[in-house]
């Protein structure tokens, strides 16, 4: 089966287990930090340090993940024939993520998706600015960046916990470099490891409607990696 068909058994499977992935709802995202006027304005890639991320094993998608690509199957399906893995970063590359980061962020208004739809967990795809929650800036990112002719398979919305332990969303680039973070909480684009986030889980570079834990440094696919703080 084409990993983009949905056919409804598997559907009806990953329904079935939504009740467990609501611990995974997103029902609200990370909050920008009390001193987000004074970073700096101008976004930049920092991916001198940056270092892969360990796929664990197959885990549920996010409550309301589901919904989105019935809604919208063409944004859950890799494009094409299988392509690179990795984006090579090159300064037209650089520049074209740092022109996506700077316009989705700047293009969507913040709002919680119990406020704007009376609902938690709505995943919608902003292609043209508007309000929205953390997935929503992912997704609009993925968007642009499947747009521009940056691989589907490099492009993976992942689900982190915050210093302050909110659930939140990014966009991750896999690269040459390293794993980049495209996040709605910061200008800047940053290796994974120099966000001090807990990852927990992330799309599947080959079909984008399954998800995986993240593993640690020592194998354990538990989804607890914290950036920064790998065990020894």
């Amino acid at each position: 089966m084409h990993p983009g068909v949905f056919t409804g058994r598997v559907v009806s499977k990953i329904i079935a287990h939504i009740a467990v992935a609501a611990a995974l709802g997103l029902g609200a995202c990370g909050e920008l930090p009390t001193n987000a006027d004074e970073l700096q304005s101008a976004t930049k890639v920092a991916y001198q340090s940056a270092s892969p991320i360990v796929d664990g094993s197959h885990t549920l998608p996010p409550a309301g993940f589901v919904g989105f690509c019935m809604r919208s199957p063409e944004a859950c399906t890799n494009r094409g024939a299988p392509a690179a893995t990795k984006v090579v970063v090159d300064d037209r590359v650089a520049a074209t993520l740092v022109a996506v980061n700077a316009k989705v962020n700047d293009a969507i208004i913040y709002e919680s998706d119990t406020e704007h739809y009376g609902i938690a967990n709505q995943w919608t795809l902003l292609t043209d600015g508007g309000h929205g929650d953390c997935k929503d800036y992912a997704l609009a990112k993925r968007e642009a960046l499947r747009a521009a002719g940056l691989p589907d398979q490099a492009l993976r919305i992942a689900i982190v916990r915050t210093p302050r332990d909110e659930l939140h969303a990014v966009l991750t680039v896999d690269t040459d470099k390293g794993v980049l973070v495209m996040d709605s909480l910061t200008p800047e684009i940053r290796p994974w490891a120099d966000t001090r986030y807990r990852w927990l889980e992330r799309q599947s570079a080959s079909n984008p409607l399954q998800w995986v834990s993240l593993a640690n440094a020592d194998g354990d696919d538990s989804g607890t990696i914290l950036a920064g703080h790998r065990p020894n």
